[in-house]
C-alpha cells in the first residue's frame, strides 16, 4: 500500500463526534463508508486512546493517489456526504486516512480493534503506523472481507513504538462502484509491560520474534498465508480436495475464532474438502526456532501435519523437507518428527523418523516446535525433545538440503499411503484442527 507523503489538493477536516456515516458519489457511482458505532468497543476496559485522539481524515483515490480535490460535502442526520467526478467505472482503489496527534510509548503494550463489514467481498489492507513515516507502525495487514459478513480484526499486546502521530490507513482495493464499507468500533488500547505476554521470549537464548500468526482476528490474513488448491489423489493417494477458503457450496474449510485457526475437513456431494496452507510462501525462512500450539482432530483416517518445504528447491526428495510434527488418527497421541532428502526418504525407507507419544495430542493443545541450525535439526514436543538430526558439515545437498529458506505449512489430509493404512471411518467427519499460535524466531 503506498503512503502519500506529498499531499495533492489538500482536504482534511477533523470529527468533533465518531458516531457518524461518510458518503462518497463518484457521479452516477456510490460508495459508502459508514463511520457509526465507532469508539462504542467495551471489550477492554482500558480506556480508549483512540476515541480521545483529535483526528482528522484525508481521501485518496487510484489511479494517480492524489488527495480528494476540493470535495463538496453535505450534512445531514449525522451523515456526511462528500461528492466526487469519475469518469469511469473500472476498478477503483480508495484510502481513508485517520490522522491523530496521538503519542505512543515504547514502554507499554497496545492492542489495536476495528470492526468491517462490506455489501461486496472485497479486500481491504489496514494499517496502524506513524503519519509521514512508513517504517515506522505497529503492523501493516491485509485481509479479505466476504459479503455482508462482519469482520473484526484484532492485535493485542503489541510493544508499543515511540510515535508521535499513531495513525490509521484503510485500504479498499479493486472493488467496484456502489460498494457499501460499514467501519466501526475503532479502539487503541494502552497497557503497562507484562513480561508474560511478550512473545519475543523464545524458548532459546538470543533469539528474537521477525514472523507470527495469533489468529485474533475474525478472517485469515492472506498476506501471511496461502492456501494449496489440488485435487484427490494430488500426492501421497490423498482422498481430499484443497481449495482456496470455501468448499463449492461455501462451507470454510478454514477459518479464524475464539483466538484460534480451524482448519475443517468435512464431505460435501460425495467429495472430501480440507485445507492446506503455506506461511509466508514466497520468502521462507533461513534457520531459526518455529513453533506452533495445536489441537489435533480425531478418526481414522485423519493426517494432521505441521512441516516445511523449501521456497525454491527443485524436486522432492532432493529439495528437502521438514516435518515437525505429524499424526495420524488411526494412532491416536502418536506424534511424529521426520527429515526427508535424496539419502533420507520414506520411498527407500531410510527417512530419519522419531515417534513420541503425546498423552491428550487430540483432547487439548500441545506446542510442536523446530529449532534450526546450520549445524543441526532438532524438533520438540512441549518442550521434550523429540528428533535430533545433525549436519554431517560434507557440503552434500543429498544429506543436508536445508540451508536454504524454508516456509511453515499447516493441513490436513485424509487417507492416503498412510493416513489410510488402516483404513477410514467417514463417521468421524466432519472434524477440525485448531491452531492457537504460529511464532518464528530467529538469532539476533
Amino acid at each position: 500500500m503506498r503512503h502519500i507523503k506529498s499531499l495533492l489538493f489538500a482536504m482534511a477536516f477533523t470529527l468533533s463526534a465518531m458516531a457518524q456515516s461518510m458518503s462518497v458519489y463518484n457521479g452516477e457511482e456510490q460508495t459508502v463508508f459508514n463511520l457509526n458505532e465507532v469508539d462504542s468497543i467495551t471489550f477492554d476496559p482500558t480506556p480508549n486512546l483512540w476515541y480521545s485522539a483529535d483526528k482528522s481524515i484525508r481521501f485518496y483515490y487510484a489511479p494517480n493517489w492524489s488527495q480528494i480535490a476540493d470535495p463538496s460535502y453535505t450534512e445531514g442526520n449525522g451523515i456526511y456526504t462528500l461528492t466526487l467526478t469519475r469518469a469511469t467505472s473500472a476498478q477503483w482503489q480508495a484510502q481513508m486516512h485517520f490522522i491523530t496527534g496521538l503519542a505512543t510509548d515504547a514502554h507499554k503494550n497496545y492492542s489495536f480493534r476495528i470492526k468491517l463489514r462490506s455489501d461486496k467481498a472485497l479486500t481491504a489492507t489496514v494499517k496502524l503506523y506513524e503519519d509521514g513515516n512508513d517504517n515506522l507502525h505497529f503492523f501493516e495487514e491485509r485481509i479479505s472481507l466476504g459479503a455482508n459478513e462482519e469482520c473484526i480484526f484484532e492485535r493485542k499486546d503489541m510493544p508499543g513504538l515511540d510515535m508521535s502521530h499513531a495513525s490509521l490507513v484503510l485500504d479498499f482495493g479493486g472493488n467496484r462502484a456502489n460498494t457499501t464499507i460499514k467501519i466501526s468500533s475503532i479502539s487503541l488500547t494502552e497497557k503497562e509491560y507484562d513480561s508474560s505476554l511478550d512473545r519475543n521470549s523464545c524458548p532459546l537464548p538470543d533469539y528474537r520474534l521477525v514472523w507470527n500468526d495469533e489468529f485474533t482476528s475474525t478472517v485469515v490474513n492472506t498476506s501471511r498465508w496461502t492456501y494449496q488448491t489440488a485435487d484427490a489423489g494430488w500426492v501421497n493417494n490423498e482422498l481430499q480436495t484443497y481449495v482456496s477458503g470455501k468448499s463449492p457450496k461455501g462451507t470454510k474449510v478454514a477459518e479464524q475464532s475464539d483466538g484460534t485457526l480451524k482448519i475443517h475437513t468435512f464431505k460435501e456431494d460425495g467429495k472430501i474438502y480440507s485445507a492446506r496452507m503455506y506461511g509466508r510462501k514466497s520468502v521462507g525462512f533461513k534457520y531459526g526456532y518455529i513453533e506452533a500450539r495445536i489441537k489435533l482432530p480425531k478418526g481414522k483416517g485423519t493426517w494432521p501435519a505441521w512441516w516445511m518445504m523449501p521456497v525454491n528447491g527443485g524436486g522432492w526428495p532432493a529439495c528437502g523437507e521438514i516435518d515437525i510434527m505429524e499424526e495420524v488418527g488411526a494412532d491416536p497421541n502418536d506424534v511424529s518428527s521426520s527429515i526427508h532428502c535424496t539419502a533420507y526418504n520414506h520411498p527407500s525407507n531410510t527417512q530419519k523418523t522419531h515417534h513420541l507419544y503425546c498423552v491428550g495430542a487430540e483432547e487439548g493443545f500441545h506446542v510442536y516446535a523446530l529449532e534450526w541450525t546450520e549445524d543441526y535439526i532438532r524438533t520438540y514436543v512441549d518442550g521434550e525433545e523429540q528428533l535430533y538430526f545433525e549436519n554431517d558439515k560434507q557440503g552434500n545437498n543429498d544429506t543436508w538440503p536445508f540451508d536454504k529458506a524454508f516456509y511453515p505449512i499447516l493441513n490436513v489430509a485424509w487417507g492416503g499411503d498412510w493416513g489410510g493404512y488402516k483404513g477410514i471411518d467417514e463417521s468421524a467427519l466432519p472434524l477440525t484442527m485448531e491452531v492457537d499460535y504460529v511464532r518464528v524466531w530467529q538469532k539476533r
